[in-house]
């Protein structure tokens, strides 16, 4: 049996930088509660908008569209450098819309990204996420992620 995603999976365009403006808040969700909230969605915003305009061999933006064209999400990927001086890809941003979470663009994104660097011939794909958001890492989990560091903060 074949199914098919009704998701499409794209290269982002300048076109998609107002999407990418307003999806941005959806980065900030499982923010650590000593961090401003008003901070945290203008990074996440020049994050989106920062790939945006870097997208080239070593990085692009993706942008997962409905059956009706309508964006859904998106996600940011790039050649990264781990502390060991080995070479991987670095999933910046995966965020999708209040409306398609849950219905798949997640994994479509997700799909994408790795193919992207596999393509590139890069063994390992990392990525952050906040510690309270824990749909993202149940998310990243049932995909074969597995937990690799922890970082620790004290309010002081």
């Amino acid at each position: 049996m074949t199914t098919t995603s009704p998701w499409r999976v794209r290269t982002a365009t300048t076109a998609d930088r107002d999407f990418l403006a307003d999806l941005a808040p959806r980065l900030t969700i499982g923010i650590a509660p000593w961090r401003d909230p008003a901070v945290m969605r203008a990074t996440m915003r020049e994050f989106f908008l920062s790939d945006l305009e870097r997208m080239g061999p070593d990085s692009t933006v993706f942008v997962a569209e409905g059956v009706d064209g309508a964006p859904a999400g998106a996600a940011t990927i790039g050649r990264n450098t781990n502390f060991t001086g080995e070479t991987q890809a670095y999933l910046g941003e995966l965020a999708v819309t209040g409306e398609s979470e849950g219905r798949g663009a997640a994994s479509a994104l997700l799909a994408a990204a790795e193919d992207w660097a596999r393509e590139r011939g890069l063994g390992l794909l990392v990525l952050d996420t906040g510690a309270a958001n824990t749909r993202a890492r149940a998310f990243y989990a049932r995909h074969g992620y597995t937990e690799e560091s922890v970082r620790l903060t004290k309010v002081l």
